[in-house]
């Protein structure tokens, strides 16, 4: 177990990524160990100050946030409201996801224009098998997942027309590029459309760390440093970083 003040910080994230928050570095591409990431950053300039030795793994989302609420781990990367439950305490949000909604031009060339999130009960949603879309404030048994298992896949099934639209972060959808080299033509050729999603809240990210005492003071850690780097922008200039790669 880390300390708020000194040594070693057990950290967890989705093994899943969320790039370009964090993700597993690629080299050559191919994945390597290393966990990288704007979140990963933003967590070591705040233990600097501290002297922390951040240590990142990704693991299955249940169990990470099992293990921060039972003190084996000390954070959580990137946490959603919905995520902490009652067994987590989350720090102030760092960073804002925005939704947006993406058609084919090719399946759709006269366009699909969402004036309302409900206009969206008209057409046929899919997305990736295993998420849930709660969170965009639609029933995931309103998607259609199947074994749908990656972005090639969903966006293969747009410009067949065997759905509509499907949807997702701008912020994820662009950090596929760090993770994902054959994404990057299907997404630049113009006949992918995305749209913001109406109506739809925005997704703030947070640290997480397990209720009680040990946690509130690990919490005004975090806090304290969130506020001194937003004085300074900090988390556009690393999310900045990768985004330019």
């Amino acid at each position: 177990m880390g300390s708020a003040c000194a040594g070693t910080v057990q950290v967890c994230a989705d093994q899943a990524e969320m790039p370009p928050f964090v993700f597993a570095e690629r080299v050559n591409g191919q994945r390597s160990a290393k966990v990288v990431g704007a979140s990963v950053d933003l967590l070591k300039l705040i233990g600097a100050r501290r002297g922390w030795d951040v240590g990142v793994q990704l693991l299955p989302w249940a169990r990470c946030l099992a293990l921060v609420a039972d003190h084996r781990v000390d954070i959580a990367l990137n946490v959603s409201q919905a995520d902490a439950g009652s067994q987590l305490v989350l720090s102030d949000a760092y960073f804002t996801m925005h939704n947006v909604y993406f058609y084919s031009r090719r399946a759709r060339p006269q366009g699909l224009s969402l004036q309302k999130l409900s206009d969206v009960g008209q057409y046929h949603l899919c997305g990736l098998g295993g998420y849930h879309f709660e969170v965009y404030g639609i029933p995931t048994s309103k998607v259609d997942r199947g074994a749908t298992i990656g972005y090639e896949q969903l966006i293969g099934k747009l410009h067949l027309g065997r759905c509509d639209l499907f949807i997702d972060s701008r912020e994820t959808m662009a950090g596929q590029y760090l993770i994902n080299p054959k994404l990057r033509s299907l997404l630049v050729d113009g006949t992918l459309v995305s749209q913001p999603l109406p109506d739809s809240p925005l997704r703030p990210l947070y640290f997480g760390v397990a209720a009680g005492a040990t946690g509130a003071t690990l919490l005004r850690t975090l806090n304290d440093g969130l506020a001194r780097l937003a004085r300074t922008r900090e988390l556009e200039k690393l999310l900045d970083h990768y985004m330019e790669q």
